[in-house]
């Protein structure tokens, strides 16, 4: 991902709304909508376990909370055209570089 990729706030989507929450045997699965400026809706599925969402913020924060975050981090920096349909919490801290910084900022 080039450094143009990362954080651009001109992809980020209009909003985001989480459509449903499911509990699994290692954390939250959730079906989320985010509206897009000119593109129109896309729907997602990320899942959220419980030990990522102690390390990012400590259990202080509402899951549903944590998820609309990280959708506005992954949307802004892959915009809609490479934004997955469906993946782990997990896999973008790793994806994109400063997430936790993004995260808390």
């Amino acid at each position: 991902m080039s450094s143009e990729q990362q954080t651009n706030t001109t992809n980020a989507p209009l909003s985001v709304v989480v459509d449903e929450e499911r509990e699994t045997q290692r954390g939250w699965s959730y079906l989320l909508t985010l509206s897009w400026k000119s593109r129109g809706t896309t729907e997602h599925e990320i899942t959220l376990s419980w030990v990522d969402h102690d390390q990012l913020t400590g259990g202080s924060t509402p899951p549903s909370v944590l998820i609309e975050r990280v959708a506005n981090i992954v949307a802004s920096a892959m915009g809609v055209d490479e934004m997955p349909s469906k993946f782990d919490v997990s896999s973008m801290r790793r994806a994109i570089p400063e997430f936790e910084r993004l995260l808390n900022s």
